[in-house]
């Protein structure tokens, strides 16, 4: 989290100029977390303090509210009580940023080899019915990543035509959480082609298929990151678009049917029909 960010959680704590400069450039010191702890403590103890006669009922309303949620970051807590300006995107972006972060480390892992797991013999006479399934499955991920860019994020967000319309913050969390799902899916859908243990006529088609799954999580990566770029500072007025392919790489599908060709030919010469 960069100063900026750290600085709008301390604006809400009383601290001279000096204190708000030394926590908000040390991070190891002061993580977010302990931030939005201190913003919960002051604000109870101003409340006490000031004789609010609201204050406890509307900490235990935030309580009950957010357990509604289950278990989220610091950050997404905030958004959801405070709903400022954009809170919709800045929501989108928080949730994806936590939902996400332990599909992509993961993956990353696995790029640079640094898990194994058990290698999964694939018989030869059940390898054209094995990639059959693969890609049922990952053209279905390809496709519920789809909708979920495409068309359920914009309805969680509400009607942005409407000078009054707001968001859903349940639908908001739910789509983040499927969105994420779908990158847990792809990463192990990932790590069955990578482990699978098949035969050499048909390395070709298996090294076409590895990496499949994982552009997809690349690119659905691509979100989070767009959206906390574009609300880094007040976002102007107008659209902003992101290019992605949620989809599979452009002539792949032709590469893998001119390799499933070879070694169905290697197959029939090797242990006929």
């Amino acid at each position: 989290m960069v100063s900026s960010a750290r600085s709008d959680i301390t604006n809400a704590i009383w601290l001279c100029g000096n204190c708000h400069k030394l926590i908000d450039d040390d991070e190891a010191r002061f993580p977010a977390g302990i931030l939005f702890e201190w913003v919960k403590q002051h604000e109870l103890e101003i409340g006490r303090m000031i004789g609010k006669a609201g204050a406890e009922a509307r900490r235990r309303y935030e309580v009950r509210y957010l357990e509604e949620f289950g278990r989220i970051s610091y950050r997404a807590e905030r958004l959801l009580i405070e709903k400022s300006d954009n809170w919709e995107y800045r929501l989108t972006a928080e949730m994806l940023r936590y939902e996400m972060s332990p599909v992509l480390q993961r993956w990353r892992a696995l790029q640079r080899g640094l898990y194994m797991l058990p290698a999964v013999p694939v018989p030869a006479s059940e390898f054209f019915r094995w990639t059959s399934l693969r890609m049922a499955e990952i053209r279905g991920i390809a496709r519920a990543f789809g909708e979920l860019m495409n068309v359920e994020f914009g309805r969680s967000w509400g009607d942005r035509s409407l000078p009054k319309s707001s968001g859903d913050a349940s639908e908001i969390v739910a789509t983040t959480r499927l969105f994420a799902e779908m990158c847990r899916s792809a990463l192990v859908w990932e790590e069955t082609v990578q482990f699978a243990k098949v035969d050499d006529i048909f390395s070709e088609m298996l090294s076409l298929l590895a990496g499949v799954a994982g552009y997809l999580i690349d690119e659905a990566a691509k979100v989070p990151a767009f959206l906390s770029e574009i609300l880094t500072e007040d976002p102007k007025a107008g659209e902003h678009r992101l290019s992605i392919v949620l989809g599979l790489p452009e002539g792949w599908a032709e590469k893998l049917d001119n390799a499933g060709e070879r070694a169905l030919q290697a197959y029939d010469a090797e242990f006929g029909r």
